[in-house]
């Protein structure tokens, strides 16, 4: 009986041990700051609203004491605005958020975007205007373009829990 009682101790101390086999849970908090890459080139003389982008986690992301998600995680954004430069010099416009990065099974939502503006060349159009008359008015503004590689810092949207030790990142970007 006693032999009994020390094997089921022994498999019950076995079963709750934390280093044999057992991920532990590590909280993200809301807020925590992620260096995101756009991993695919995007401009808006071809982007239009709704097309989806690759991004990656550029820097490691600190988690907790001596613990933080190395960088190479997986995720997507959309293209949310998107306008073709014009005649008369207006430029184009592109509007992109970030929605996550996916780390093992778990998706971590970011909150971040980039807006903007390609140059306007309406003062060059009025000058052109005013010299070669309605030729003048040919004169087109530049698209805005995000390269494949360019960084921006977005931030964890919500409170996540993440299964510990972390999966490797994927090695294909």
């Amino acid at each position: 009986m006693k032999k009994l009682l020390a094997a089921a101790t022994a498999w019950a101390m076995l079963c709750a041990s934390p280093t044999i086999g057992h991920a532990e849970t590590v909280k993200i908090r809301e807020g925590t700051e992620v260096v995101v890459r756009f991993e695919d080139a995007i401009t808006s003389a071809t982007a239009k609203a709704g097309d989806r982008f690759t991004i990656s986690n550029s820097e490691s992301i600190d988690i907790g004491p001596g613990k933080s998600v190395p960088e190479g995680f997986i995720g997507a954004g959309e293209v949310t605005h998107a306008k073709k430069r014009k005649a008369m010099g207006q430029a184009g416009e592109l509007n992109v958020r970030f929605d996550y990065i996916k780390i093992g099974d778990q998706k971590v939502r970011l909150r971040g975007s980039k807006a903007g503006e390609g140059d306007a060349r309406v003062g060059t159009t009025v000058v052109l205007t005013v010299l070669f008359g309605p030729l003048g008015l040919l004169k087109r503004g530049k698209d805005l373009e995000i390269n494949k590689g360019q960084s921006i810092t977005a931030f964890v949207d919500s409170d996540v829990d993440i299964e510990w030790p972390l999966p490797a990142p994927p090695l294909d970007r």
